[in-house]
């Protein structure tokens, strides 16, 4: 089958980031020891280029790319995939700004850091165009596959290899279990087709193992509850900036394309209410209360943010679940806390990115050796306090409106128990983000004090700007964002 250009238009957000990142990766090889800051500014300028490609499509018709219909289309660029793509892109761009410096500092400042970074970001579209599970599994592959070597990068730090090794050996097993789910629900249906899946009624053994292995497959990315061993150890060990993007990026993708499989293919399944809502309720309540018990009494800072994303995983799933219970506002919802969630966790891993030592270790991220920093870095204070009190739901910020319309939509879906369990998770959740601000704060610093090694560049500073600026923006004025949603979702049939 031939394919014009002018048919690949829909994918040239996507197209574009492929370009750079083989642009940079070719750059490196014979850039010898050339300044890699080039490399960052490129990376930005392509995200951000992509990032509006993807919103300007906004509202223009959907395109079945490779097949003529939904149900044997592998690609399907719809608005919904559209502000998926422009979110993801938004990710990869704040992490790229917050990159350059702590790469340089810690010894890793290569070219195919940023390309790993847009490959990775590509692979996050190709889930939220996904059609079928095939298609699916292979935008899963590319950014897992990616985000990987990004988590192994500093050679030189074991926790970094082992970080690594962990999550290599962990998706694997995941990996197993999905791709075996996607060969049960295809000798149920003789499809891998999303539109074909909701099709079929309850009654089959086999398709509804196959779907109870594909959820596996998405639980161990989502980092819920009981898969969520991983999460810890290679959000410490990772990079920083890196950590930041996975916490982010691979959450989103995996929440989005699990929106979309929720909705095309178990939706309008006459299963959905009988088999699949109470397990995602139950893994959504585990996950928020095994994730905010455990971060409480967290002394390294990453991993306490390691378990505070396991508990925003559990707010998510809520949303899934009144979105499987047919609730219009819930998909718009998941997408609006996905955005802010984006913003505040990125910008508090920035603000980490600075202040992090050179030689590293989980000494320098405890929380005492953050004492004082509020009064040494005033900005540095003021933007972590802001991120802290948005990851807690406190307004006026992006997180008390994302957290206020995933709650309203499970009630309206008569979830209310699970509306009451995330409300108690985030009060539960105010004691462990307000320590960071106390550290900051009321800490009596210690002598010489902390001084971190990190060089305060322009792109840091601009990363943790912008994050803070779209934490505020979000809260004080959230309706344009929730249009845009509300728009996406409308793409879907919802």
């Amino acid at each position: 089958m031939s394919i014009s250009l002018p048919a690949l238009e829909p994918l040239l957000p996507g197209l574009l980031l492929v370009g750079v990142a083989i642009l940079l990766l070719m750059y490196e090889v014979f850039a010898g020891q050339a300044d890699r800051t080039y490399a960052a500014h490129l990376a930005v300028v392509g995200l951000g280029l992509s990032m509006f490609l993807s919103l300007k499509a906004v509202g223009t018709p959907r395109a079945l790319l490779f097949g003529t219909d939904l149900a044997n289309a592998p690609l399907i660029v719809d608005d919904f995939a559209r502000v998926a793509s422009a979110l993801v892109a938004a990710a990869g761009l704040v992490a790229a700004l917050l990159s350059p410096s702590y790469a340089k500092n810690a010894g890793h400042d290569h070219g195919e850091y940023y390309g790993l970074i847009l490959f990775a970001v590509v692979g996050m579209m190709i889930m939220s165009m996904a059609g079928d599970l095939m298609t699916f599994f292979l935008g899963l592959e590319t950014m897992s596959i990616a985000v990987y070597a990004l988590t192994g990068l500093r050679a030189h730090d074991p926790r970094s290899t082992e970080a690594a090794l962990k999550y290599f050996l962990m998706g694997a097993f995941a990996t197993g279990f999905l791709l075996f789910g996607i060969a049960l629900v295809y000798g149920a249906t003789a499809s891998v087709s999303l539109a074909t899946l909701a099709t079929f009624k309850a009654g089959s053994p086999l398709l509804t193992l196959g779907i109870a292995l594909i959820l596996i497959g998405f639980a161990f990315k989502v980092a819920a509850v009981p898969f969520h061993m991983w999460a810890p150890d290679v959000y410490e060990g990772a990079p920083t900036p890196v950590t930041g993007f996975m916490a982010v990026g691979v959450k989103a993708a995996a929440f989005i394309a699990l929106l979309r499989l929720v909705h095309s293919g178990l939706g309008v399944s006459a299963q959905t209410d009988s088999t699949w809502i109470p397990i995602l309720s139950a893994l959504a309540v585990l996950t928020i209360l095994v994730g905010n018990v455990l971060a409480l009494v967290q002394q390294n800072v990453k991993r306490m943010l390691a378990y505070s994303s396991v508990s925003h995983a559990g707010y998510l799933l809520i949303g899934v679940v009144a979105a499987a219970r047919g609730e219009a506002s819930a998909g718009s919802a998941i997408i609006f806390y996905l955005t802010s969630y984006t913003f505040m966790t990125l910008g508090a891993f920035g603000v980490l990115t600075f202040l992090e030592r050179k030689e590293g270790g989980p000494e320098s991220e405890r929380y005492g050796a953050f004492a004082g920093i509020g009064f040494r870095h005033p900005a540095l204070g003021m933007a972590m306090s802001l991120f802290m009190v948005a990851l807690a739901g406190m307004p006026p910020t992006g997180g008390f409106f994302g957290k206020l319309y995933l709650f309203t939509a499970a009630i309206r879906a008569e979830e209310t128990w699970l509306a009451l369990v995330g409300i108690a998770g985030s009060l539960i959740s105010v004691y462990y983000y307000l320590r960071v601000i106390v550290a900051f704060y009321m800490r009596e610093v210690p002598e010489p004090g902390p001084t971190p090694t990190a060089t305060r560049s322009a792109q840091l500073t601009l990363g943790v700007a912008l994050a803070a600026f779209f934490v505020l923006q979000l809260g004080l004025f959230p309706a344009p964002l929730l249009a845009l949603t509300k728009s996406a979702m409308l793409s879907l049939g919802l």
